[in-house]
């Protein structure tokens, strides 16, 4: 995901940014709206996910956190198999990119 553009508004915030989608890269905007320690309200306001709302949920398992998504995914031209394949292979990624920043902070 390359940024483009962050807003913040108490605790949310609104990222406009271009990622690959399907295959294509293309402009996205997706508000974050935070509840710590409990998790992230995402709702995609731009792009081919336009619509889509997701909760991400943290569950603490000892020295580990465990990450649960539930949520209502859209993509424009897309059958149900191939939006979950894509938001599974988006949320992967998402799930390396923090864990790689994680640790430089360590």
């Amino acid at each position: 995901m390359k940024l483009i553009s962050r807003e913040f508004t108490g605790n949310a915030v609104i990222v406009t940014a271009r990622r690959s989608v399907m295959g294509r890269t293309i402009r996205v905007r997706i508000k974050n709206t935070l509840y710590p320690p409990f998790g992230i309200l995402q709702e995609h306001l731009e792009g081919p996910t336009a619509g889509s709302r997701a909760f991400i949920y943290y569950i603490p398992k000892g020295d580990k956190t465990g990450v649960t998504v539930v949520g209502d995914f859209r993509i424009e031209g897309a059958d149900e198999r191939r939006i979950k394949d894509t938001v599974m292979a988006q949320l992967q990624e998402v799930f390396d990119e923090d864990n790689a920043n994680i640790k430089k902070m360590d």
